[in-house]
């Protein structure tokens, strides 16, 4: 995957990872995604389920739905996946902490016009 300007971590960067692997192996592990777009010229994140077949996620929605609506006009969004792994717990909540994984794409959408529901396994 592209590291770029938007992409650098930039707190605690050595534990940031670029790799297709790493990226898909917290992609596959997940089954909800949140997506962040501009609608109306205000900010909006839609949680949604989301699928992976190669380098291609698909999104599952209504056509009708505002988000779909939206991503059809090929707008920028961004799309997140998080999985808690654990939480830190200290003596003093200051210290308190999470252990997560996470991915943060950015791209434009493409409608899928097949109406077929089934999707080969990567």
């Amino acid at each position: 995957m592209l590291k770029t300007e938007r992409t650098r971590i930039k707190r605690l960067p050595k534990r940031g990872h670029y790799d297709e692997k790493t990226i898909f192996s917290i992609l596959d592990a997940g089954q909800i995604c949140h997506i962040g777009f501009i609608h109306h010229d205000k900010p909006v994140v839609i949680p949604i389920i989301y699928g992976r077949s190669g380098n291609v996620l698909y999104i599952h929605g209504a056509r009708v739905s505002r988000l779909i609506t939206e991503l059809g006009k090929g707008i920028e969004i961004s799309l997140a996946v998080t999985h808690v792994d654990g939480l830190v717990l200290a003596r003093s909540a200051f210290h308190h902490s999470m252990n997560y994984r996470s991915v943060v794409l950015f791209g434009t959408a493409t409608l899928v016009e097949n109406h077929e529901k089934t999707i080969e396994n990567p």
